[in-house]
């Protein structure tokens, strides 16, 4: 029980605290677990400045490689060899409504864009808000007039130009009244599956979904009589050029509904997919599940994610996120009986983490393998840090974690309004500042290949029961995996030159990962399946342990024992193998017995590269007992040595001694009696030695982390 709680407790608290970056909570919002920083590490790169507000970027999938930008003012620009475009491929600026939430908000090109033989060649879509016109062809029942009209317009390339559209083939497909200024939806994208176009309609504005111009007692999201709060699903090319199609015409003749959308043929509108939705603002298609995944942007306390099938009901404004919402105050509770009519978020977080979710897409590219088939999206902003985030998320087990920006992590810097794909699948980010005077196109990349820590060890006495054996706790960050050498050293130990006195005569590892589950271990290095990837760190004895893996970003723990119970002196080891990889081990973190003489527990790190890395290293014994360990050590000393043997740094009771500075790292130990020291140390071979204070003998935690700068 001890070794579990090892992997769950202290050591594991600790290894996170180092990667929580700019995780904050918020008491006033407290209906969800913070989101925690991750190990999946990217870098941004920016590939297009001098924007405005720019919210979405879509390619063509023409194989021109062009990528195209919409501002929200109304310009859709051209990205083209790393440049943007001087002209405009669109300028509908002066004919929209734009500011606040409304603007050119979505843009979709047929997939028949290229195909000279498909109704759909030169055709694109946009979705933007327009000063009411004439009459819509969707009402909603309000006193008042509607604030803007949602238009989703048809245009086509220019023959003789194909960076430019020509203004003149512009046929409106559909026009929606919409009540207020906000929760205007927008975006549109067609599905390679069934090639029709979705279309995310916000609820109509105001609060709850209530008021003027929202169905009483009922709200738009509920309300199938009318567009608003829905997915909608149509075929937008003109019906007359679709003349064998199974497909009904719409009411004004300018679209088709597919017929199997849910509510063709009953009660409902046709155009309708699946309804329940506040303000579904950006969404996209996995291009391998074939799921339709919609970022639904909550009201006052929840932010989520869905995955959208046809017909179902997302609850709004029933519920926000998994609980109920109370639309006559804008209150959510628990919801003890949940209605099965209504389908859950797969992904969820209150507004301790955020205020506006922004949908993004199932990382499918190669440049990044940790995110391979993760969720990435983010939040609009964080306001204490006055900085969008950038979030993951798997959506079969629900669980989301932010990004790590950057080698040394940092926030953003930036509010995010939109994400897109470029042919690839590597995804971008469309960021600009609170005035919209910094718009900017971010690409997410892997982190730069760096040597930071590129050995970790402990030595350390191995006795026989659960808190007695060595246990190595790591931590890898970064973009992609990284192959390790992780060796149990025995029957070779020495000093010197000489064999050790009391060595581990014939130790075992085991490898797990942060749930505790076995993924890999070894009694004698030579039957490991990978032992010829050891090169010259095959161990000298063949009774030593080793294993070669390649982890993924993550917390593992390695555990080392003696066969058959025997019992010794034994070095736990952690070499980075593959400097080549965009990912670190940025943290080891050993416990066992500390006893005298040989039998202390002594940390050696080795700093690769030609950079300065700065470390913290902590000696921990008393808070242990809150894991459940027994017979903690409860006075450590710290003593931190270079490759000569002169002392650097010394410490008793953390406070003592830089007490500044440790605060400062955020891992300060828990009690006053463990030991800490902050160091910046040049590339080399360093140890830092663990004893007790009194002489005492007891079990400790020795650890290492790489800091920010």
């Amino acid at each position: 029980m001890a070794i579990k709680n090892f992997l769950f407790g202290q050591a594991k608290q600790s290894a996170w605290i180092i990667c929580l970056g700019f995780s904050l909570s918020i008491s006033g919002y407290a209906q969800l677990p913070s989101i925690t920083t991750g190990l999946i590490s990217v870098e941004v790169q920016s590939v297009a400045t001098g924007l405005s507000a720019p919210l979405d970027l879509v390619s063509a999938n023409d194989g021109t490689g062009r990528l195209f930008i919409v501002e929200q003012s109304g310009r859709v620009k051209i990205l083209q060899n790393g440049t943007v475009n001087s002209t405009p491929f669109l300028n509908i600026s002066g004919q929209i409504s734009s500011g606040g939430e409304k603007g050119l908000l979505g843009l979709a090109f047929h997939p028949g864009f290229s195909n000279s033989g498909s109704p759909g060649f030169r055709k694109l879509y946009t979705y933007a808000t327009e000063n009411p016109s004439g009459t819509a062809d969707f009402l909603v029942p309000m006193s008042g007039s509607p604030d803007n009209q949602c238009v989703v317009t048809e245009w086509q390339a220019s023959a003789g130009n194909p960076n430019v559209v020509d203004a003149a083939t512009r046929r409106d497909v559909v026009r929606i009244n919409h009540p207020q200024s906000n929760h205007d939806g927008g975006k549109i994208a067609f599905r390679a599956s069934d090639g029709f176009l979705y279309i995310a309609s916000g609820d109509g504005g105001n609060g709850n979904d209530v008021g003027d111009g929202h169905t009483p007692n009922l709200g738009n999201g509920q309300d199938t009589s009318n567009l608003l709060g829905k997915i909608l699903r149509i075929d937008p090319i003109a019906p007359n050029l679709t003349p064998g199609s199974p497909n009904p015409v719409s009411g004004n003749g300018k679209y088709r509904n597919p017929a199997n959308n849910p509510f063709v043929g009953t009660s409902g509108l046709d155009e309708i997919y699946a309804f329940g939705f506040r303000n579904p603002y950006r969404f996209s298609f996995d291009p391998v599940a074939d799921r339709l995944i919609v970022g639904d942007v909550g009201q006052g306390s929840i932010e989520e994610v869905d995955v959208v099938e046809r017909g179902k009901n997302y609850g709004w404004n029933r519920k926000e996120g998994t609980f109920l919402f109370n639309p006559n105050n804008g209150s959510v509770s628990t919801d003890p009986n949940p209605n099965p009519a209504f389908t859950n978020p797969v992904l969820q977080y209150d507004h301790g983490d955020g205020i506006s979710v922004i949908g993004g897409f199932v990382y499918r590219g190669s440049a990044i393998p940790a995110l391979a088939g993760k969720y990435v999206f983010g939040d609009f902003l964080q306001p204490s840090l006055g900085s969008g985030r950038l979030f993951q998320g798997d959506l079969s087990s629900g669980v989301m974690q932010e990004l790590r920006l950057g080698i040394n992590p940092r926030a953003l810097g930036l509010r995010i309004k939109g994400f897109g794909t470029d042919t690839a699948g590597e995804i971008y980010v469309m960021a600009d500042n609170s005035s919209n005077t910094a718009g900017q196109v971010l690409k997410i990349v892997p982190i730069p290949a760096a040597s930071a820590l590129i050995n970790l060890s402990t030595r350390a006495r191995v006795e026989t029961d659960d808190n007695g054996v060595a246990i190595a706790g790591f931590v890898i960050a970064g973009s992609a995996p990284k192959t390790v050498v992780l060796r149990g050293i025995g029957p070779s130990l020495s000093f010197n030159g000489q064999l050790l006195p009391g060595r581990l005569l014939n130790p075992t590892l085991s490898l797990r990962d942060s749930d505790g589950a076995e993924i890999d271990s070894n009694d004698d290095w030579m039957t490991h399946s990978r032992q010829q990837e050891l090169g010259n760190l095959q161990p000298s004895h063949p009774l030593d342990s080793a294993l070669v893996v390649t982890l993924q970003p993550g917390l593992y723990t390695a555990i080392m024992r003696g066969v058959g119970g025997a019992t010794g002196i034994g070095l736990a080891e952690l070499y980075d193998v593959e400097p080549s990889a965009a990912a670190n081990a940025i943290n080891l973190s050993t416990r066992g017995r500390v006893q005298s003489g040989d039998n202390v527990m002594i940390g050696g790190l080795v700093i690769g590269g030609t950079t300065t890395q700065r470390v913290i290293l902590r000696a921990v014994g008393p808070t242990l007992s809150e894991s459940g360990v027994g017979g903690a050590l409860q006075n450590p000393t710290l003593e931190l040595v270079n490759s000569s043997g002169t002392r650097i740094r010394f410490n008793d009771n953390w406070r003592s001694d830089q007490q500044t500075e440790i605060i400062a790292s955020k891992l300060a130990p828990t009690s006053e009696a463990e030991s800490a020291i902050v160091q910046t140390l040049s590339p080399g071979s360093y140890t830092a030695i663990l004893r007790s204070a009194d002489s005492s003998i007891g079990v400790a935690l020795v650890e290492i982390y790489r800091l920010n700068p």
